[in-house]
């Protein structure tokens, strides 16, 4: 069930170093009514008029233990940036490395793979979670995944496809899968399969809706902006190109 996740398959040209980018910016609107208690207001945060967030995805052809995918979401939010920065590697598929978060003039840097902890291959920066899974296949198979927050909060979280449909965003109307992401209770209370189905409508859920076509981009995602507590937003594709300069 748990695997790592696949390099999405960007569209345009490589450049002197094998590397194919892809430049995409979204809205991202805090949600008009919260599901869930939130520990934060998301309006509060992002203000009327939301924020905005700027995408760089850049992957070349994998090969063992080197660089197959390096990532950077930049937000602007009406008071603040968050700017984080991610690099995995491949190990047959791609297992997060590095991460570089700047936010309100503090640095963080997190190496996955030299954690004193002993995290799971399939562990991935939670609000990086829909970016990194659009490679994922697209079937009636449920899989999970793990969602760091930190290197002693990492919980894991199931996925499935729920269907196909047509998703109306400012880049346009776009034919799209259906994704709900939702956490396991059993890492926190032991509820075994039968409770956990009957428990599953009442858990905080993050739907992600995916391009049907290749590139398969992220066109949609709502749901809370970090783990269960977090502010809870909507986040809507603009526009995107390829094989753009740096």
């Amino acid at each position: 069930m748990e695997s790592p996740f696949d390099a999405p398959r960007l569209e345009g040209a490589r450049d002197a170093e094998g590397w194919i980018e892809e430049r995409a910016q979204y809205r991202v609107l805090a949600r008009p009514k919260s599901k869930f208690k939130t520990v934060v207001d998301a309006k509060a945060l992002f203000g009327d008029g939301g924020a905005r967030l700027d995408l760089v995805t850049r992957v070349r052809e994998p090969v063992t233990g080197e660089v197959a995918l390096d990532l950077r979401a930049t937000m602007r939010l009406p008071h603040a940036e968050i700017d984080d920065r991610l690099t995995c590697i491949w190990e047959s598929g791609l297992r997060a490395s590095r991460l570089v978060r700047r936010a309100e003039g503090r640095d963080q840097t997190i190496d996955f793979v030299a954690s004193p902890f002993a995290l799971p291959r399939t562990a991935y920066p939670e609000v990086l979670l829909p970016f990194l899974m659009r490679g994922q296949p697209r079937d009636t198979q449920r899989r999970a995944c793990y969602a760091w927050t930190s290197d002693l909060f990492c919980a894991r979280v199931y996925y499935e496809t729920r269907g196909v449909v047509r998703v109306s965003v400012p880049a346009g109307t776009i034919e799209a899968h259906e994704v709900w992401m939702y956490p396991d209770l059993n890492d926190w209370v032991a509820m075994g399969n039968v409770l956990t189905t009957l428990a599953k409508p009442l858990l905080p859920r993050y739907t992600s809706w995916f391009e049907v076509a290749p590139p398969h981009r992220v066109v949609r995602f709502e749901g809370p902006f970090g783990p269960p507590g977090a502010p809870e937003i909507i986040v809507e594709l603009l526009g995107s190109a390829g094989a753009l300069a740096p």
